[in-house]
């Protein structure tokens, strides 16, 4: 198996296809397993990297689990691994992780994919993070992660029921630590979590940027912070959170259709 050294964790990787690189960046208390549905779609026409993020998957621990050091990992894994810069889709933590890039090291990137990604939440969200917060401290934080996924509505009537056991399990296979830390990797870091900081930060975002979320009001944010003219926000209403999963065919035709636009442009 593929891995990558960064100095203080080892990452998991796969690679497959040709093409302008793509990278894969995962969610919280998940691994890039949850791309498995899209990869056979992408690979079609683009170099397709995925990569579990430190502590997770098949990656090592790691002395840092913040969004710096996540940006580090992003940043070696384009650099060493596809070799230019890369388009990046990300779900959930994985699209905050990817915005974050855009602002902040946007000469790696050739533009970034979002999938459903929960940053930019108002004061009301604010107030629930911190609750989650102070809950993920106490004795059973994977308990915790289960009700945050359903007072989410990350589970609609659509959602399978092999997925939302999938997912159920596998928070049941994350340490403590492991839950606690994935969780501060995007709520520690204020100018991409919480408004009205996001509402300049978002917009540094100088690349191409494609969001796909299954909340209309949520997509409609993300627009008023685009700046490049290929930037595009898509609603796929009905599904739940892991819409890589749950409508693969649909995000694959959705991030080509996008593609194909802003490369012509």
């Amino acid at each position: 198996m593929p891995y990558l050294e960064t100095g203080d964790s080892t990452l998991f990787y796969t690679a497959t296809g040709t093409g302008t690189p793509v990278v894969l960046v995962h969610g919280w208390t998940a691994d890039s397993v949850d791309y498995s549905w899209l990869i056979p779609l992408l690979q079609q026409n683009f170099r397709v990297i995925a990569y579990d993020l430190r502590g997770y998957g098949h990656s090592a621990q790691a002395d840092g689990y913040g969004m710096d050091r996540q940006l580090d990992d992003l940043t070696a894994v384009i650099e060493r691994v596809a070799g230019q810069p890369a388009l990046v889709v990300g779900h959930s933590l994985g699209g905050g992780i990817a915005s974050s890039m855009a602002v902040e090291r946007p000469k790696h990137l050739r533009g970034v994919a979002v999938l459903d990604a929960s940053y930019a939440v108002d004061e009301a969200g604010r107030a629930r993070v911190e609750r989650t917060r102070e809950q993920l401290a106490g004795e059973h934080p994977n308990e915790v992660v289960k009700s945050w996924f359903f007072t989410q509505a990350s589970f609609t009537d659509q959602t399978p029921e092999w997925l939302r056991t999938l997912v159920l399990r596998r928070v049941d296979s994350v340490s403590p630590a492991m839950i606690r830390a994935g969780f501060a990797a995007l709520w520690d870091h204020a100018p991409i979590a919480f408004q009205p900081e996001t509402d300049h930060y978002l917009a540094r975002r100088a690349v191409p940027v494609l969001v796909i979320n299954r909340n209309a009001a949520r997509a409609a944010y993300e627009e008023t912070t685009f700046q490049h003219p290929a930037s595009r926000a898509v609603v796929l209403p009905g599904g739940g959170h892991w819409v890589q999963v749950e409508r693969p065919e649909d995000v694959n035709a959705t991030i080509q259709d996008w593609w194909k636009g802003a490369q012509a442009g």
